[in-house]
């Protein structure tokens, strides 16, 4: 079998990535000489300090930008059940473009923001009062969402970060919603697709309103048996409560039915396998468990975001469908919006926007000068444009941290970038 080699930069190496020759002797780094896969982003910001450019073995990694095409056509052969429903069929993917500056659609979307945020705490409460549900108010909230994410895809991101204190159980949902949005217009879903996803992933969980609290605040893993079928029961109750509603369809239920089977059948209630998954639930299976790694839980912290991608990059092909991950971290990027980030150069920010041509290089509110004080006025570092410091050392996100490890609290920055 042939070796087929790339040169890539050290700014644009990602996850998975095969590294088989340096720009420098294997004996003057601390690296194997054998070569080795790019396996946390320790490895990649390693490489930066030591190399300029790299060559990659597109045969033993994943290549460059771009990822393996996902499949969207459904199996023939769906096990378990008689017939999968929600299946989005074939598509022409839309280009979508940008067409709200990041502080005006900040401005824009807060009030749809608080209006969605209302909506799933009704939605909730009329579960657990045995009201019927008005469903009209999910399909309203998510083409907020849906319109808000079109103009520009970080602003939801952002005000979602802002509420990560808030109740897990409807914060989860919006958050999970909003990261859909946010993947499905990256992989060019038509509009009404969108807004089903969304809507599908905003209600996917409702049925845990009918759960006793207990069962909900305590870790699945941990649960006895008994226990465990209730929790995954939410599933039906979710469906129990759906399909009485006016205005429901096939790929809205299709997310709630399957955002919880597994690419390699491991998953629940069906078993499912691969694209026997309707694209949707598979979309939703990602940014339910994204979220919900990378959110504090009563019985876990939460985990950064290089720590979080790399734990959703080693499910690629066993939970989840690998090229699907891929395109997933694509869409949000290494370092999503609303995350804090420490500089090379020391100094602290957070990230408000990505640069979809370099995921690695997104911008930067800086808010902390190195010597990690309060900085006068903040200031926007796009790392697409600043590659040096003031000393002329190459400027890149050094690593991920805590808000609370300086006290930084994200509601009282304000975003000023254009």
């Amino acid at each position: 079998m042939s070796v087929k080699v790339e040169k890539v930069t050290t700014q644009d190496l990602q996850l998975g990535m095969y590294v088989s020759q340096l720009d420098r002797p294997w004996i003057e780094t601390p690296f194997p000489m054998q070569g080795f896969h790019i396996r946390s982003q320790d490895d990649i910001e390693k490489l930066r300090v030591w190399c300029k450019h790299v060559y990659i073995d597109l045969r033993l990694g994943v290549g460059p930008v771009t990822a393996p095409p996902v499949t969207f056509a459904p199996s023939s052969k769906p096990k378990a059940v008689a017939e999968v429903r929600g299946n989005v069929g074939k598509f022409t993917p839309i280009r979508y473009t940008t067409t709200a500056p990041l502080k005006k659609e900040v401005a824009t979307a807060a009030p749809y923001h608080r209006e969605v945020t209302r909506a799933v705490v009704h939605l909730f409460n009329q579960v657990r009062e045995g009201q019927p549900l008005n469903f009209t108010i999910a399909r309203k909230a998510s083409r907020a969402v849906v319109a808000s994410i079109l103009r520009n895809p970080d602003a939801m991101v952002w005000l979602a970060r802002l509420k990560d204190k808030d109740s897990y159980s409807y914060n989860h949902s919006i958050r999970s919603a909003i990261l859909a949005a946010v993947f499905g217009r990256h992989l060019g879903l038509p509009t009404d697709v969108l807004e089903n996803l969304v809507t599908g992933v905003l209600v996917m969980d409702i049925g845990n309103a009918r759960l006793p609290r207990k069962l909900l605040a305590t870790n699945e893993q941990e649960l006895d048996a008994a226990d465990r079928r209730a929790v995954r029961e939410h599933v039906q109750h979710s469906l129990d409560i759906l399909e009485k509603c006016d205005g429901i369809n096939d790929q809205i239920l299709g997310v709630v039915q399957y955002h919880h089977e597994r690419h390699d059948g491991s998953g629940y209630p069906h078993g499912l396998q691969g694209t026997q998954i309707p694209l949707l639930a598979r979309i939703a299976g990602i940014v339910d468990t994204y979220d919900a790694i990378s959110s504090p839980r009563l019985w876990a912290e939460a985990r950064n975001a290089t720590e979080t991608v790399s734990v959703l990059y080693a499910e690629r092909d066993q939970a989840f469908q690998g090229s699907l991950v891929e395109q997933f971290i694509q869409s949000i990027g290494v370092y999503p919006t609303g995350t804090i980030v420490e500089m090379s150069n020391q100094e602290v920010g957070v990230v408000i926007a990505q640069n979809p041509s370099r995921r690695l290089r997104p911008q930067v509110m800086v808010v902390l000068g190195a010597d990690k004080q309060p900085l006068p006025q903040p200031r926007v570092t796009d790392l697409l444009n600043v590659q040096q410091d003031e000393t002329g050392q190459p400027l890149m996100v050094a690593s991920c941290i805590k808000a609370d490890m300086y006290n930084l609290d994200l509601s009282r920055i304000q975003v000023n970038a254009a």
